[in-house]
């Protein structure tokens, strides 16, 4: 445990003590904060038009929830395409570029030690980056009407963290192949948008290939939490995605110790 919090020590003083996080952060912040803006203007324009239909006797539903943090947690999930590919791309690409992947391979400590505080480091990064959309919920629960229904924007947040969980391990995989930070970025960027689009192949095709093809699809599982709706096959969908590539990053940095890194 002692050795397991030594690296997580490393992994977490490499990202807070590197400028280029607080630029992500900043960046991050303003185009989350652009989205919410945006999407939240629309509804209130959407509310005063909806007015005139209420004086003429008709009743128009409108729910903050439905209109403004589904969509919102849609786009912040889109976002996490472009997120975690930068979070995840320098985990063993710069190790191997730096000459300190030997270090590590030489070292008095254990690959699942080294996996896991990699994965425990980037989980963390990820969430406080996403935590500081928080304040965008606290504002519409300020001015919205009778308030915010919580429960769907926790579950929201959950569905997030699950793509967390079941991303930065695939990229960290991915991380490990090459030298390259940049093509480690790329790479994860180009696996998780087929993640995430792979699911339109049931728009022009209802055989059983491709309702299997859609379920690999990331977008359908998390539409659910983005809804408010917890479904245990979610949940184990995304965490099997996670235990894969912890796996999978595994055996690769295992790899490095009979063919080199």
């Amino acid at each position: 445990m002692r050795k397991f919090t030594t690296l997580l020590g490393k992994e977490l003083g490499q990202f807070f003590s590197n400028p280029t996080f607080y630029a992500i952060l900043a960046v991050f912040i303003g185009v989350s904060g652009f989205f919410f803006y945006n999407i939240a203007r629309y509804f209130a324009n959407y509310c005063m038009f909806t007015l005139q239909y209420k004086f003429q006797g008709f009743n128009v539903p409108l729910n903050v929830n439905q209109w403004v943090v589904r969509p919102f947690f849609i786009n912040l999930a889109v976002v996490a395409l472009f997120l975690i590919p930068i979070i995840t791309m320098r985990s063993y690409a710069a190790e191997r570029a730096y000459g300190t992947a030997e270090l590590l391979l030489t070292a008095p400590i254990k690959t699942s030690q080294l996996v896991l505080s990699k994965l425990v480091g980037g989980l963390i990064l990820f969430i406080v980056l996403i935590s500081t959309t928080i304040l965008f919920q606290l504002i519409l629960d300020h001015y919205a009407v009778g308030g915010l229904d919580w429960g769907p924007v926790w579950a929201g947040y959950l569905g997030l963290l699950l793509i967390g969980f079941a991303t930065i391990p695939l990229g960290q995989f991915i991380s490990t192949l090459t030298k390259n930070q940049i093509i480690a970025a790329f790479l994860t960027f180009a696996f998780m948008l087929i993640l995430w689009i792979v699911d339109w192949s049931t728009l022009f095709s209802q055989t059983k290939l491709a309702k299997i093809v859609g379920y690999i699809g990331m977008a359908p599982h998390f539409n659910n939490f983005a809804k408010g709706v917890i479904d245990t096959s979610d949940v184990i969908y995304f965490i099997s995605a996670g235990i894969l590539g912890i796996f999978l990053t595994y055996q690769s940095v295992e790899s490095w110790r009979w063919r080199g890194a």
